[in-house]
């Protein structure tokens, strides 16, 4: 017992480190604010103390680069893993553990980095938590709260735009495992999101006046299998954030849009799918349909970005870089991020079967890669990882576009998983970003008729 206390990471952090700097730099660093060493470019490290920084120190030893995680030893990481992770390595998911990312830039693009430092102190939020800037306009973008005090603002932080383009074009394949690793189904989909305000590369910006009162609208449409071929949903989600979205149904046997309900967001997407509609970006509800309180904030370990997935050409299932491979547990890489704000939620729509969410967001990147989910019996369900990292294009801003490389999306109770995989071209479709997607050309009724498969 006495050997468990000293190895209890989450103590010696808050021994170490938490307690002696509380309300210093909350959600922004330890040491000094991250925010100006995002601006000139330097790395993270003089924000955080040196064991946070390396995964080696912060475990005594006992964990470090290089070393695999699997079942025989998921205890010593278990104080710094989300619960849902510890559940996957005792089941037979492999992991290994990188060195931490200093560079800010991994997961963001640099222009939504210098529109977070360019804006800071513009944002607020009314008494009802809507977003607004200080002169009551629509967010101009960037992460409205970089140094975050509230588990509230640090949602806003990333769901204001998931994907932090103003607009995009993915390629993906799902492939759907049951609890013994079987594929029960394949799906191919093309997902595009346009933004409407906080837009920061492509004119008009930062808002698009038609549709000022939108945050954004999106598309998703099934290529395969063929029995739901063309099947396309838009969703368009409003900028009240207690507004559920309007959201439009094109049906390739009818060859016609329908407008349906908005309110079944708790049931799966597909068959055998292991997600929901509310799932879609960890969290797709709008902000204030749900509640949101600040369980901690902790080292924790985290998705690397060197998980670059079907991108990465003549990777096998022994890369550990969640590589393109029909299995159960793809292999991927973790490493101690040095500050995770735990957000928990809980939502009030109708037909919700979650009674919690907990999102993991980093305390450098102000977005949430990883998700715990709880029944309504307090039961740990679910658990959710969106891998993000370089995918080898240009954003059309002058940097790299980064963006997701994969999906887990783990039903625990079943152990039935739905992986998800992305690609730069798949036939004539082609992965794209700040490309001057158009709302009129792609996700309007008109538009869905126009595109439809015949």
């Amino acid at each position: 017992m006495k050997e468990y206390k000293e190895l209890n990471y989450s103590q010696y952090w808050t021994r170490r480190n938490f307690l002696k700097t509380t309300g210093a730099f909350v959600g922004a660093g330890l040491l000094q604010p991250v925010l100006p060493l995002i601006g000139s470019g330097k790395s993270i490290a003089a924000a955080y103390p040196d064991e946070v920084l390396s995964i080696e120190k912060y475990t005594k030893g006992r964990v470090k680069p290089g070393m695999v995680i699997s079942k025989g030893n998921a205890d010593l990481v278990k104080d710094i893993a989300p619960e849902g992770l510890m559940v996957e390595l005792q089941r037979g998911e492999e992991i290994k553990i990188g060195a931490t990312t200093m560079q800010p830039d991994a997961v963001n693009p640099k222009f939504w980095n210098e529109a977070t430092l360019r804006n800071k102190g513009q944002a607020m939020l009314d008494k009802k938590g809507q977003l607004w800037t200080k002169d009551g306009k629509p967010w101009i973008g960037g992460a409205p709260f970089p140094e975050p005090t509230n588990a509230l603002e640090a949602i806003w932080n990333y769901t204001f735009n998931p994907r932090r383009y103003d607009d995009l074009r993915v390629v993906s394949k799902i492939v759907t495992t049951d609890n013994s690793g079987s594929v029960l189904r394949r799906d191919g989909a093309i997902y595009m999101q346009i933004q409407t305000v906080g837009r920061l590369v492509v004119d008009p910006k930062p808002i698009l006046p038609k549709y000022k009162d939108e945050i954004h609208r999106t598309l998703l449409s099934i290529t395969y299998p063929f029995d739901v071929y063309g099947l396309a949903v838009a969703s368009t989600i409003f900028y009240d954030a207690s507004k559920l979205p309007d959201t439009d149904l094109y049906v390739p046997s009818l060859r016609r849009t329908r407008r349906v309900p908005s309110t079944q967001r708790f049931e799966a997407a597909s068959p055998y799918a292991t997600y929901y509609t509310t799932d879609l970006d960890l969290q797709n509800d709008p902000v204030l349909t749900w509640s949101w309180t600040l369980a901690g904030r902790k080292p924790m370990l985290g998705p690397s970005p060197s998980n670059i997935g079907a991108r990465a050409k003549g990777a096998t299932k022994d890369d550990f870089v969640f590589p393109d491979v029909d299995v159960k547990f793809p292999r991927s890489t973790w490493e101690l991020r040095p500050e995770m704000l735990l957000v928990d939620g809980v939502p009030h729509l109708e037909g919700a079967n979650y009674s919690k969410k907990r999102m993991y967001v980093d305390g450098v990147y102000l977005r949430a890669q990883m998700a715990d989910l709880w029944d309504m019996a307090g039961k740990l369900w679910k658990f959710f990882v969106f891998f993000t990292g370089d995918c080898g294009v240009s954003d059309n801003a002058g940097g790299k576009a980064v963006d997701l490389t994969g999906i887990i999306f783990a039903d625990l109770q079943r152990d039935y998983h739905s992986n998800v995989q992305f690609y730069n071209k798949v036939g004539d479709l082609d992965f794209r970003v700040n490309a001057g997607l158009t709302i009129d050309d792609w996700i309007t009724p008109n538009a869905m008729m126009r595109r439809a498969r015949r």
